[in-house]
């Protein structure tokens, strides 16, 4: 006869994938509670702003060049961005009307699905000739996204509409560059280019330097590849090399 003291435990059920996301909840609930933490209490939308935007850069650095940070760092600045998320969506349930991180979640969900035919869609195999074929899944993307658009009554009048103005021109160039490609009326695009370079005070603001990065913007976009990020990392690689580096005996110090 078996000794139910030393029989093994029968196994666990294994973790529910997302448990810690429901747990992440709860500790943002605890602190915005009226006994929680007092900095939590008087933050906004507004105040966390700047938030989010430093936290999203220390992403993007871990990204750029991770192997100048320790393992976990990542998964470290994710949570931090996860946290701003969560912290948005605690603050609007005292709005009015209130929304929660639910209904953050049910437009995530409603967006892929809808988006994303291949995968989401009632007859999957027949949405694409070539499910293989990223081009034809971007094509897909922005279809339907005009659809949405179109339903909604917004139309988009050029290339630009709805690019936020604070993110870096490079990126907002691949962004209407894409655009144009996307209409097939990137010719279009670069002759209004030249045109705003043959200004008459393009030297006044290098009309030649501005007109030659809108062609490496063209050549990376034409890749798939987006000339913001490429310039970023090289850049933060850069420095992690220098730094790497010992000063030379013979190296002046800046002045500067």
């Amino acid at each position: 006869m078996s000794d139910p003291q030393h029989d093994p435990e029968p196994d666990a059920a294994p973790p529910v994938r997302g448990g810690a996301l429901l747990r992440a909840v709860e500790v943002m609930e605890a602190l915005r509670a009226p006994h929680g933490d007092a900095w939590t209490h008087r933050q906004t939308h507004a105040s966390l702003a700047r938030y989010l935007l430093e936290e999203s850069h220390e992403v993007l650095e871990v990204i750029d060049d991770p192997a100048a940070h320790g393992p976990g760092a990542l998964t470290d600045e994710l949570g931090d961005l996860l946290f701003q998320i969560l912290f948005h969506a605690r603050v609007a349930e005292e709005e009015d009307p209130p929304w929660d991180i639910d209904d953050v979640a049910r437009s995530f969900i409603a967006k892929m699905e809808r988006r994303n035919p291949h995968v989401f869609g009632e007859r999957p195999d027949d949405a694409l000739e070539d499910p293989d074929d990223v081009e034809q899944i971007i094509a897909q993307w922005h279809a339907v996204k005009a659809a949405e658009q179109a339903s909604a009554g917004a139309r988009r009048k050029g290339w630009f509409d709805g690019i936020p103005a604070g993110i870096p021109a490079l990126q907002t160039a691949a962004k209407a560059v894409h655009r144009a490609r996307s209409d097939g009326r990137l010719e279009e695009l670069l002759e209004a280019a030249d045109d705003a370079a043959r200004a008459e005070d393009a030297q006044d603001w290098g009309a030649d330097v501005g007109r030659a990065l809108l062609d490496l913007v063209v050549a990376a976009e034409s890749r798939d590849d987006d000339p913001e990020t490429a310039l970023r990392t090289l850049l933060a690689r850069t420095r992690s090399r220098l730094a790497e580096q010992p000063p030379s005996a013979d190296q002046a110090p800046s002045e500067r």
